[in-house]
């Protein structure tokens, strides 16, 4: 708590607009930076987290002299993710990523603005979608495998399992978009891109003093410039059997622009390479400390490998999804959401000024005992027998993708990618970590990124 003279500084200074607020919520004692010093040196969706277990559904904070509230509260983020969402934008997110993502991309458009139109012509938002989804688990099975083959070849040594995981998913999500491999200088270029997005969004300085790296303009380029080239080829030479979402694309929207086209297949990897990769890795730490659960998901892998992985079967892969629904539970990619009022407005019987901050953590949700048996414990059994019916992507308690419209566009092929790639990677080899102690969590577009985590990729 913050000493006497530190209350006092933020009083003299912050004292007539906290006057408005005190008494009306509950949260800690304001010093003279308000309340900003309970998240340094710690991950925010942590303190969100123990500000639920102290305060209950609703904190008020201080950022300096700004008021902002933190939910815990599943009615009241329904609130500002659904019911009201028009009244809460997303604020900062939007020019911290509008120089990597493009205006093309749906993750940054105003709900006020170009938003709707742009979510009404999102390819995975076309009554052909979940066909597509169905027809992309071949194919990611057989790059999921062959990525397997190359890291299986390393395990004579351990290495960074999450750039690992992230090319893995890199590779795979570019056979669902164009059907192929592309190379690996465009790799580099993502990642680039990707490091420019996070050192924006970890900023400290106001964007404009943020200088992004060198070569990020030629890399912008070259990456969205491959897909372009894509786009055009397959106008010039349709594949009719092609099933990648390029083709799918040309051949159920002929009249969808080029330039859009292209990035929205570009940005589809932002959208789940990182976020993807925590999640398996998460999934492989637990598996490891929970034999019983691996030699489960094993065994069903080995069934599955038998034969064609067709969409049908792969529906019967009940363990392999319950282990992706349990990762995203326990240790969801993405553990914040962030959104702004847009104007003077209501919320938890305070009236907020235009502009405050209202921080969304799912830390607590997750693993409320209220809700949840055994919060703590790794059990991918509880989304079996009508589980995941109970507790729906999107809901109260179950939200790693986000809630309601702005939901994560691709969260439905992210759990069709994590779904594949535990199967296909449990059917060739078991992943060994060298430590299964908490790892350290650090922050990458967006999503946490776990740090310093190696181990091998072993055949069995």
């Amino acid at each position: 708590m913050p000493n006497v003279l530190s209350r006092g500084l933020f009083n003299l200074f912050f004292g007539g607009r906290r006057d408005a607020l005190r008494g009306t919520l509950p949260g800690p004692e304001p010093g003279v930076l308000g309340t900003i010093g309970d998240f340094i040196g710690v991950q925010p969706w942590q303190v969100c987290a123990r500000y639920g277990r102290e305060y209950g559904g609703v904190t008020l904070v201080w950022l300096g002299g700004s008021p902002a509230l933190v939910l815990n509260d599943p009615k009241l983020i329904e609130q500002v993710l659904i019911t009201r969402r028009t009244e809460f934008e997303k604020g900062a997110l939007v020019e911290q990523l509008r120089p990597i993502v493009t205006d093309h991309s749906v993750v940054i458009a105003n709900q006020s603005g170009s938003w709707p139109r742009m979510r009404r012509a999102e390819p995975f938002e076309q009554p052909w979608a979940e066909d597509w989804f169905g027809a992309q688990v071949g194919p990611m099975q057989a790059s999921v495998a062959k990525s397997v083959r190359a890291l299986i070849a390393q395990s004579g040594k351990s290495f960074d399992l999450v750039p690992a995981l992230q090319r893995l998913a890199f590779d795979t999500f570019a056979v669902a978009a164009v059907g192929e491999w592309i190379p690996d200088a465009l790799f580099e270029d993502f990642m680039l891109l990707g490091r420019a997005a996070n050192e924006r969004m970890l900023a400290t300085l106001p964007l404009s003093l943020v200088r992004l790296p060198r070569g990020f303009e030629a890399a912008k380029a070259r990456f969205y410039g491959y897909f372009l080239e894509r786009v055009a080829a397959e106008r010039r030479a349709p594949r009719p059997d092609a099933g990648d979402l390029l083709a799918r694309t040309l051949r159920e929207a002929p009249g969808i622009d080029d330039t859009v086209l292209a990035h929205v297949l570009g940005l589809i990897f932002f959208g789940g390479v990182f976020s993807t990769a925590t999640v398996l890795l998460c999934a492989f730490q637990q598996l490891q400390k929970h034999p019983d659960a691996e030699s489960r998901l094993h065994a069903e892998a080995a069934a599955l490998a038998r034969g064609e992985l067709t969409f049908a079967r792969f529906l019967d892969a009940h363990w392999a999804e319950a282990v992706a629904y349990e990762s995203m539970r326990l240790l969801p990619a993405v553990r914040l959401l962030v959104r702004k009022t847009v104007k003077e407005t209501e919320l938890a019987g305070v009236t907020l000024p235009a502009g405050t901050m209202i921080m969304i953590a799912s830390e607590l949700l997750h693993r409320d005992p209220a809700h949840w048996t055994d919060p703590d414990t790794f059990e991918p059994a509880r989304w079996l027998n009508g589980g995941v019916a109970r507790d729906p992507l999107g809901s109260d308690y179950f939200f790693p993708y986000g809630r309601g419209p702005r939901e994560c566009l691709g969260g439905r092929f992210a759990t069709v990618y994590m779904t594949t790639a535990l199967a296909t990677i449990a059917a060739h080899a078991k992943v060994r970590l060298d430590s299964t102690e908490p790892f350290e969590e650090g922050f990458c577009w967006g999503v946490v990124l776990p740090k310093g985590v190696t181990g091998r990729f072993v055949a069995h």
